[in-house]
């Protein structure tokens, strides 16, 4: 996929000089020390995806962790809806730079419980983009912080002429043959058998026209987006919640908060309601279920409408003013659904996160006040402190609905200034807004309101008093719609975060000054200026979010208010060394400093040194070395502390039952703060409550004091254009980015885990449990959770071998006269290291190859995406794109340190490869006119399944890296006019 350098210089021949991603330094081609990968406007259309995020996925070097939300089919649950980022290598979000030509694009979300503050790219418009630009490494030294990982620049069409409209149909189609999980559940889960779902809808209109002189232009633009929604539920492999016993037998599972009720305080037996008495849960079948099915719910691919407008217009006064203008608009409405709220374990408002409930309540049958009251309580009506889980079946999934709208402009001048110098001045303001509803939730104060009921002259009445309807959820059907509207309780939140941003840039070419090497016919090259940037941020949940009154919510939202700055000068030479001598056709040499200094007292220098040798014309050697940072955001810097559910850590080992006993030992529990008293005789009894769903607690927030990441990264390669196999481009390219003092927190499980082990007060300190014992709560005062807070802990290295090439072979070359051309395009990954150290001093661990949850998701260590382009001389273009993901293998089934058991589990032991096949077409009718259709993923090729407790809660049993809702097929038409 994509297109080479040498193909993009050869389509932009007119121009005399270009700017290359990663230097500010126009040169005459296209030519760079470090590796581009480039994606043309060409492979966006025959790839058949609107959605900018999902073009990028393609590329082997973008990666999709298990809670990214990368792409418009990513897991709901990772974040703010509508939202789409872009992560290279695997290093996280925040260390992937955004440009829109060569700019940076601001965050796009102002959520506070977003994990990965960055831009976001729906907001770029595909049918707009000529090409994407990703460069590999840091580019620190040339665009500032936050490229550590390496660039995505997206470059704009300009220049247009004309009216054209464009527009696109898509649908999924998926046949359910998935055996190993449709016998898990009943033939009626998934239906229909054969599903066409998740239909999307696109149109856009580009106008251009140039001046009259022929010295300026506007192009401007309108698109609009839908996609339909599609629940886990319609695909067998993610229609229920997959979780695999030690013996590797796997089950339908799903939530335990649901129909559960035990007691608070001390522990015991858990029960469930049928009919109108407790049973021992999971003794008899009970509705609802003592298990429940949470994927029939959510969404799998979020529901979205998007449009977007702008504009790019330029008009050259003279040599010296060249004035130029941007603006751009999104609005961006997502529905997020997810299951019903209801009472969960451990969110109520005692302080064993339990619900009192008082023993005489008429809405207890006999049986059931004689399960956890003594006849005294009932007779004094007492209250006793019940953990409860029990689903609001009646009021249906939870409904998040967010609408993101941003503004970008730009304005500026360019041109010449005195002899070899060229000026750049701009200034950019982006905005963007937040309006997020969460709605179909339940009140926590309402529902601890209506559970204390005792009998008035006209039946039951609550306590409390007031407005309070009684809730009775001690029977089935029980509950009453009066009571569902009286603890109905809807949540906002609005947001917005900016950026402003005003730049002025120089280059010149010192040759005309005589400053050259002997050796060379070009002059050397510098550019050097300055940058002010300022990046606000405020969110402001209300009363209710505030004070986490939101049953299901995870925990309360934080408000946030503050802004912070920063000033930058930095400078760049490129220096051609010789030229056209014996052993150099070229031989240059490229350098850049940036000094910034942040309004938090940040100050920091970064760098890059590179190379360029080309003995030949056929072969070109390259190279290059920078230091990079990225400084911490608002968000790491300033985020108050909050208490949320997470799925990195999915049980208790110190939680049992005689059934199942405690997977640690006393020794190791009592370390984490468990007494032996709650750990009770051998697990005889469930003491210690489960953390539910699958999702202990963790404790998150920002620390002030964080000091920037650090990074060396290091590129070398060669390209290759032979002389002797005309229209052959190819390269390879060694990459390594060693990162230091990263901002992150020690991973759950390894705090969890190394204190069962050792007890080591580092480890041990992070584990916070409650008073009960439990690690699952809501609030930083009531304790059950694991320290996540921010620091600079991290340390890594990731490195490995990029591989691409392009071939462009007139079939005349063969014999075979007036039937067209081929073209092929490769790009491909191999990598070696992906090692993280969680703290200082300990032993790193590499995933490469692997798969889990310290692995955040998968790390293969190849993939590959070939596409093979037949134009034929009748106005068709046919294309076929393989896609290839190499396998994995189980995180714990190795002997890595911290993370590896040396075991073998026996159902997620590796996960195959998968290949994945895409066509394509356009058949140009006349001049005004074409069409085009496709199907990607042709095979229908299911992801993986993967253990859900690895992948992750609400997670659909298997990772965003893959095709996750089958064969997606689409038509479309461009009308030229």
């Amino acid at each position: 996929m994509g297109l080479s350098a040498t193909q993009v210089a050869a389509q932009e021949a007119d121009v005399s000089e270009i700017v290359v991603t990663g230097s500010r330094i126009p040169q005459p081609n296209l030519s760079s020390v470090s590796p581009i990968q480039v994606v043309g406007s060409q492979d966006v259309v025959l790839g058949g995806r609107p959605v900018t995020a999902d073009i990028l996925n393609q590329l082997p070097m973008v990666s999709q962790s298990a809670g990214a939300g990368l792409s418009s089919s990513s897991n709901p649950l990772s974040g703010p809806g509508g939202v789409a980022t872009v992560d290279l290598r695997g290093l996280g979000q925040t260390r992937t730079l955004v440009l829109v030509d060569g700019r940076r694009l601001g965050i796009g979300d102002p959520n506070t419980g977003n994990p990965n503050p960055s831009p976001d790219i729906n907001q770029i418009p595909s049918q707009l983009i000529d090409r994407i630009e990703v460069l590999t490494g840091g580019a620190s030294a040339t665009y500032g912080s936050d490229a550590i990982a390496g660039v995505v620049n997206f470059v704009m069409k300009r220049n247009f002429e004309g009216i054209q409209l464009d527009g696109r149909f898509g649908v999924f189609q998926h046949n359910q043959h998935n055996e190993t999980v449709s016998r898990l559940y009943p033939a009626t889960v998934v239906n229909p058998k054969n599903a066409w779902d998740g239909k999307s809808r696109d149109l856009s209109l580009t106008m251009g026209a140039n001046s009259a002189d022929g010295n300026g232009n506007v192009t401007a633009y309108l698109t609009w987006h839908e996609q339909d929604p599609v629940t886990q539920g319609k695909r067998d492999y993610s229609a229920c919640q997959v979780n695999v016993n030690a013996a590797g037998v796997a089950s339908c599972a799903g939530s335990s908060n649901s129909n559960l009720f035990q007691r608070a305080d001390i522990g015991g037996t858990a029960y469930s309601v049928l009919g109108n008495n407790f049973i021992v849960r999971g003794s008899a079948p009970t509705t609802p279920p003592a298990l429940f099915n949470s994927n029939a719910y959510s969404f799998l691919l979020q529901q979205s409408t998007r449009y977007s407008a702008g504009f790019l217009a330029r008009y050259e006064v003279n040599n010296h003013f060249t004035p130029y203008a941007e603006f751009g608009f999104m609005n961006d409405r997502t529905n997020v659904q997810i299951a019903p709220t209801g009472l969960f374990q451990g969110s109520g408002n005692s302080p064993n996160g339990g619900f009192l409930v008082n023993c005489n309540n008429p809405f207890l049958s006999a049986q059931q006040a004689n399960t956890f009251c003594t006849p005294a309580q009932i007779a004094s009506g007492d209250s006793v402190d019940l953990n409860i889980g029990r689903r609001n079946i009646e009021g249906g999934g939870r409904n998040s609905f967010y609408e993101h709208t941003n503004y970008r402009g730009v304005i500026g001048t360019r041109g010449d200034l005195v002899g070899p110098w060229k000026y750049d001045l701009y200034g950019s303001y982006y905005r963007t807004t937040l309006a997020q509803a969460s709605e179909n939730y339940l009140a926590i104060s309402k529902i601890a309101n209506g559970l204390q009921v005792v009998n008035g002259p006209n039946g039951p009445v609550c306590i409390s008093g007031g407005s309070c309807v009684p809730f009775n959820i001690f029977k089935d059907g029980g509950v009453t719609q009066a009571a569902l509207d009286y603890l109905d309780v809807t949540g906002t939140s609005r947001g917005t975060t900016t950026q402003e941003v005003i730049e002025a840039n120089i280059t010149g070419d010192l040759g005309d000054y005589g400053v050259k090497s002997p050796y060379a016919r070009d002059g050397v090259g510098v550019s050097f200026g300055g940058q002010t940037r300022r990046d606000t941020l405020t969110y402001t949940p209300d009363v209710a979010q505030l004070s986490g009154d939101l049953s299901g919510a995870g925990g309360a939202s934080v408000i946030l208010d503050n802004s912070m700055s920063v000033h930058e000068v930095y400078g760049e030479a490129r220096i051609p060394l010789a030229q056209d001598v014996a052993f150099a056709k070229e031989l240059l040499a490229e350098g850049a400093i940036r000094y910034s200094d942040y309004s938090t007292g940040i100050k920091a220098t970064t760098y890059k040194v590179g190379f360029q040798w080309a003995p030949i014309d056929d072969i070109k050697f390259r190279g290059a070395y920078n230091r990079a940072i990225r400084a911490p955001n608002l968000l790491d810097l300033y985020t108050p502390q909050s208490v949320t559910n997470t799925s990195d850590v999915p049980e208790d080992p110190c939680s049992g039952t005689a059934a199942a006993p405690a997977t640690a030992s006393l020794a190791e529990c009592q370390r984490t703060g468990v007494t032996a008293l709650q750990y009770g005789n051998g697990g005889s009894t469930n003491l210690i409550p489960q953390c539910p769903a699958g999702q202990c607690a963790v404790l998150t927030g920002g620390n002030p004091v964080l000091s920037p990441e650090k990074a060396k990264t290091i590129s070398v390669g060669f390209a290759l254009t032979p002389t002797m196999l005309s229209g052959l481009t190819a390269s390879v390219d060694y990459y390594r980015i060693k990162l230091t003092n990263g901002i992150s927190n020690v991973p759950l499980d390894v705090s969890l885990t190394n204190c069962l082990n050792d007890g080591s007060p580092i480890y041990c300190g992070n584990i916070k449990r409650a008073p009960n014992g439990t690690i699952f709560g809501t609030s930083v005062q009531g304790a059950g959770y694991i320290v996540g807070t921010n620091a600079n802990l991290a340390a890594g290295t990731t490195s490995g071998i990029d591989f691409q090439a392009t071939y462009n072979l007139p079939l005349e070359n063969w014999g075979w006269d007036n039937i067209g051309r081929l073209s092929f395009s490769f790009y491909g990954t191999r990598v070696l290291k992906s090692t993280t150290t969680p703290l200082p001093g300990e032993d790193a661990y590499d995933c490469a190859g692997l798969f889990g949850p310290n692995c955040d998701g998968i790390v293969p260590k190849w993939r590959h995406t070939l596409r093979a382009t037949w134009t034929s001389p009748w106005d068709v273009q046919a294309s076929v794109a393989w896609r290839y993901i190499g396998g994995t293998t189980f995180e714990r089934d190795t002997d890595e340190p911290t993370i590896g058991r040396g075991t073998v589990d026996k159902f997620n032991h590796t996960l195959p490869a998968r290949t994945y096949i895409d066509l394509s077409g356009v058949w140009t009718v006349n001049d005004m006119v074409a069409l085009r259709l496709g199907v990607n993923n042709l095979f229908d090729q299911d992801p993986p399944l993967i253990n859900s407790t690895y992948a992750g809660t609400g997670q659909p049993n298997t990772y965003p890296t893959y095709d996750l809702l089958g064969r997606q097929m689409f038509i479309g038409f461009t009308a030229t006019f």
